[in-house]
C-alpha cells in the first residue's frame, strides 16, 4: 500500500499532533490506546480490549479533572451535606445497603482502527465538553424524575399499608441518588458556569428530605395487631402466640396493642379436641386435633383479605394434653407461613 493510500485511511486521531489539533484539551476529554493481538486472541477481542483501555483512559482523565477542580465553597458544602444525608438514609433503612457506582460518561464515543502496515490496533475515546455538559444535565433531570416517581409510589404503598413493598422499592431507589450525585460532581467540575440551578441541587435536597421522612415511617417495619387464643382443654397455650410473633419478627414486623395503630389486624383462634385413643399391647397412643380459624384484615382499607380454617393432628403416648401440645407445635409454622404470604402480597 502506498503512503498516499495509507494517509487517506488513517483517522485524524491516530497521530499525536493531529489528535491534539483536532481534539484540543480545552474542548475535549480523550483517551488513546494502541497494541497488538495477544497469543490466539481474535481481532474482535483485541479491538474490544483496546477500546476499553481507551475508554478507561478518557474516564481517568475526567476523574482527575473532577478531583483537581475546586468549586465555590457554598456549592461544595451543599454537595457534601447531601452526601451525608444520602449515607445516613442508607444506614437507617438497611445496614446491608451498599451502593457502588462506576462513573459513566454520557456522550463518550469510541473508535478503533487497524494499521494495515504493522497490524497494530489503535483505539480512541473522546467526548466534547459541551456535549458532556448537555448530557450530564439531561442525566440529572432523568435521574431526579425517576426518583420522584419512585417516591410517589413509596408514598402510596405506605398509605396502603404495603410497608414491605415500600421498603424494597426504597432500597432500589437509594442507588439512584448516588448516580445523580456522581453526575452532579462531574458537571460541577467540567462546567465552569455550573450553579445550584443547573445542578438541580434544590430539587435533590427536596427528594432526599422526602426519602428521610419515608425512612422514618418505615423504620419500625410493619405494625401487627395479633389477637391469638389457643385453648388447651380449658387452659391457654400461650406458646402459640409467641412462636407466631417470633416468625413475623424475622421479616421486620412489630406488634402493637391497638388495632387502630396497626397495618394488619390478625385473629388466630385455636382449640384442641380429643380424637381417639389407640391401644397396642400395653402401649396407648392418644390423638388430638387442633382446629384453627385465621382472619387477616388490612387496617388502612378495612378489608378482610384472608379468612380460612386449618387443622393439625397430633399424637402422643402419654395423654391427650401432650398430643395437643405436639399438634400446636406442628401447626404453628403453618400458621406463620400463611400470615407471611398474605402480608407480603
Amino acid at each position: 500500500m502506498t503512503l498516499t493510500a495509507l494517509a487517506q485511511t488513517t483517522p485524524n486521531w491516530y497521530d499525536n499532533d493531529m489528535r491534539r489539533s483536532f481534539y484540543p484539551e480545552k474542548q475535549y476529554f480523550t483517551g488513546f490506546a494502541e497494541g497488538q493481538r495477544q497469543g490466539k486472541e481474535s481481532l474482535e477481542a483485541a479491538t474490544n480490549r483496546l477500546k476499553n483501555a481507551a475508554r478507561v483512559e478518557a474516564l481517568s482523565t475526567i476523574r482527575v479533572h473532577v478531583q483537581n477542580t475546586t468549586i465555590n465553597h457554598a456549592l461544595s458544602q451543599t454537595i457534601r451535606t447531601m452526601e451525608g444525608t444520602f449515607r445516613q438514609s442508607a444506614r437507617e433503612l438497611s445496614s446491608n445497603t451498599k451502593t457502588t457506582v462506576d462513573m459513566e460518561i454520557p456522550g463518550l464515543q469510541v473508535e478503533a482502527w487497524t494499521n494495515p502496515q504493522n497490524g497494530n490496533i489503535a483505539a480512541f475515546a473522546y467526548v466534547k465538553k459541551s456535549t458532556l455538559i448537555r448530557q450530564l444535565e439531561k442525566k440529572i433531570t432523568i435521574g431526579l424524575t425517576k426518583i420522584e416517581t419512585s417516591l410517589d409510589q413509596i408514598d402510596q404503598m405506605i398509605a396502603n399499608g404495603q410497608k414491605l413493598q415500600a421498603r424494597e422499592l426504597a432500597q432500589k431507589t437509594l442507588p439512584q441518588f448516588e448516580e445523580v450525585d456522581e453526575a452532579q460532581k462531574i458537571l460541577a467540575a467540567v462546567d465552569e458556569n455550573a450553579d445550584e440551578e443547573s445542578l438541580q441541587l434544590q430539587e435533590t435536597r427536596n427528594l432526599q428530605s422526602r426519602l428521610t421522612k419515608m425512612i422514618a415511617d418505615l423504620k419500625n417495619g410493619i405494625n401487627i395487631y395479633l389477637a391469638c387464643s389457643a385453648d388447651l382443654f380449658g387452659t391457654n397455650y400461650a406458646a402459640l402466640k409467641g412462636e407466631i410473633q417470633g416468625e413475623l419478627s424475622k421479616m421486620g414486623c412489630t406488634f402493637v396493642t391497638n388495632a387502630d395503630k396497626s397495618d394488619w389486624a390478625i385473629s388466630v383462634t385455636a382449640k384442641a379436641r380429643e380424637y381417639r385413643k389407640t391401644d397396642y399391647g400395653s402401649t396407648s397412643t392418644y390423638f388430638v386435633y387442633v382446629d384453627t380459624n385465621i382472619a387477616i384484615d388490612k387496617t388502612t382499607t378495612g378489608q378482610r383479605i384472608y379468612e380460612d380454617a386449618i387443622s393439625e393432628k397430633g399424637g402422643h403416648t402419654m395423654n391427650y394434653e401432650q398430643a395437643a401440645r405436639q399438634a400446636y407445635k406442628d401447626i404453628s409454622p403453618k400458621i406463620s407461613e400463611i400470615l407471611k404470604k398474605q402480608i407480603q402480597q
